[in-house]
């Protein structure tokens, strides 16, 4: 049969037998159910993994009965051997026989011993995670848990994928919300500094009015006080030197959300006076 051809055939009961030779999948693949590659498991214990070497040495972490004791091992040496060819690390458990490293991401598995009138000596094997819960694998008469270890490295790799990627969502959340923190300090730095501007603003151009006033009342054009007064304003006004966007905070300084208040011309007190000119670009660096 060519590679990618598939045979049919119609009328064998009933007319001409007719054999068709077409090309692509045959329809009932897929009602086929997928083969399963098999794990070898091996008969005997040699040239053990180092964590199995170490869990041979440790009888009691392992099922009572001698027979599952040696097929408990087995069967983790089987599983060793199959996650290292995948390159996932595998180490020693604490309460688990072994953590296999997927993803970055530890996965836990552990082998029990039933005891019970209907299952007595019956090998369950566990895979846990810290987040999606308990995956489990029985023996039973027609199926052994040899049998189920595709199923087990299959579940390993799925657990792994999901927690990588959950972990990664948190990461992204995570920068999201600190990207939106920064966002708001630096929002509240400008307005806080912005508010001082326009408050300067506002002072000095009622100060340039009520010095017209003072002149229109009648006081000399040349008075030592006006003179004063011109300069101060001049000082305040920020147009004098109009300044530029203002250096962000440091990331440590923790600046309050801004208020949505509207700065009034008559302000409830006078911008603290300062020794500098208050609007240089470097008074914001």
């Amino acid at each position: 049969m060519p590679k990618g051809w598939h045979l049919v055939h119609r009328g064998r009961n009933t007319g001409d037998l007719v054999i068709e030779l077409r090309r692509g999948r045959h329809p009932s693949k897929q009602y086929q159910p997928a083969s399963r590659s098999s794990v070898p498991v091996p008969e005997f214990l040699v040239d053990p993994h180092p964590v199995i070497d170490r869990l041979r040495e440790q009888p009691s972490r392992l099922p009572e009965s001698d027979e599952n004791r040696s097929r408990t091992l087995l069967l983790l040496q089987a599983l060793c051997l199959e996650a290292e060819k995948r390159e996932w690390a595998v180490r020693s458990g604490t309460d688990a026989l072994l953590s296999v490293v997927v993803d970055e991401q530890p996965l836990e598995v552990r082998v029990r011993e039933e005891k019970g009138a209907r299952w007595m000596l019956r090998l369950v094997l566990t895979v846990t995670d810290a987040d999606t819960g308990v995956a489990e694998w029985k023996d039973y008469a027609r199926k052994r848990l040899e049998d189920e270890l595709p199923a087990v490295l299959t579940d390993l790799r799925q657990r792994g994928r999901r927690l990588r990627d959950r972990r990664d969502a948190a990461a992204r959340a995570e920068q999201v919300r600190l990207q939106q923190e920064r966002d708001r300090v630096v929002t509240a730095h400008r307005d806080q500094i912005l508010r001082q501007q326009v408050a300067a603003w506002l002072l000095a151009e009622d100060i340039r009015s009520y010095c017209a006033d003072l002149v229109n009342g009648g006081m000399p054009i040349d008075d030592p006080w006006l003179a004063w007064a011109h300069t101060y304003a001049d000082d305040l006004d920020p147009l004098a030197d109009p300044p530029g966007i203002p250096s962000d905070p440091p990331s440590s300084v923790a600046v309050a959300t801004p208020r949505q208040q509207h700065v009034g011309r008559t302000a409830s007190a006078a911008p603290p006076y300062q020794p500098w000119h208050p609007n240089r670009r470097w008074y914001h660096g």
